[in-house]
């Protein structure tokens, strides 16, 4: 099992992003493996946002943009948010200083399943410092 942001799992629909190959082949992989990917519904909102953000960077039209979210919806991806989820997620953003607690989630839900969170957000990687093992930078990710 591994929890991925939504830094990630954009990148699965967002083929021209830095590292959407990587993204792709950590999804695969999954897949092949029978490993589940799970994050907190958080994620389902960062996405969708994500992607309103390209269609006013970018032009992109809003077909394409929700064609993009339903490709993304497809995803066998399972959100998960268990007692003290977000009771955890505000203690980690208060012990390394966080910014927001959004991002704390993710971190919050894989010391809660014991797994590794995989991120393509260099902020929150900069500010935990490689103290935590578990927070995997997607840009190391070798298939």
């Amino acid at each position: 099992m591994i929890v991925v942001d939504a830094n990630v799992a954009v990148k699965w629909v967002l083929t021209d992003e830095v590292d959407a190959d990587k993204a792709a082949a950590l999804a695969e992989r999954c897949g092949v493996q029978a490993e589940p990917m799970v994050a907190p519904p958080l994620l389902l909102s960062e996405v969708t946002n994500i992607l309103r953000q390209q269609m006013r960077r970018t032009s992109l039209p809003l077909a394409s943009a929700r064609q993009l979210l339903a490709d993304f919806l497809a995803f066998p991806l399972m959100l998960t948010e268990p007692a003290g989820l977000y009771d955890q997620a505000l203690e980690v953003a208060d012990q390394y200083n966080l910014p927001a607690a959004y991002d704390a989630q993710y971190v919050a839900l894989a010391q809660y399943l014991s797994c590794d969170l995989w991120t393509a957000d260099q902020r929150l990687l900069d500010l935990l410092g490689g103290t935590l093992p578990f927070v995997k930078p997607l840009a190391t990710y070798t298939p």
